[in-house]
């Protein structure tokens, strides 16, 4: 079994709460991170989820943050799902599943500062 992060149940429910906001259940969050819908769950719960799956949902919970700012609560779900041009044509919820939380970071930047791809 793989090893699992260790953070305060606090601090997971509240990860899972705000990166939640982008998606219309437990099953479409889980669907867009390549996760069991179980895992989910217990994120929901506070349990502690692996170290690839904490990176994910923190990655998820800072972007949603920094949308939150600028964006309509209904807009982030598309964006996330969408056809990025600072992404290279990448969707942003992919660029996050892989890891790469500063290139969604500077799209979201970029997109703030009204800049074109």
């Amino acid at each position: 079994m793989a090893r699992r992060v260790r953070a305060n149940k606090s601090l997971i429910k509240q990860r899972y709460h705000v990166a939640k906001v982008a998606f219309p259940d437990d099953a479409d969050l889980a669907r867009s991170l390549g996760v069991h819908r179980s895992a989910v769950v217990r994120w929901k719960r506070g349990e502690a989820p692996a170290p690839q799956n904490w990176e994910q949902l923190i990655g998820l919970d800072a972007v949603v943050s920094l949308l939150e700012g600028f964006l309509e609560l209904a807009s982030i779900p598309k964006w996330l799902r969408g056809l990025n041009a600072h992404l290279g044509e990448r969707r942003p919820i992919d660029v996050i599943r892989q890891g790469r939380l500063s290139e969604v970071v500077r799209a979201i930047e970029a997109e703030r500062a009204g800049a074109f791809a």
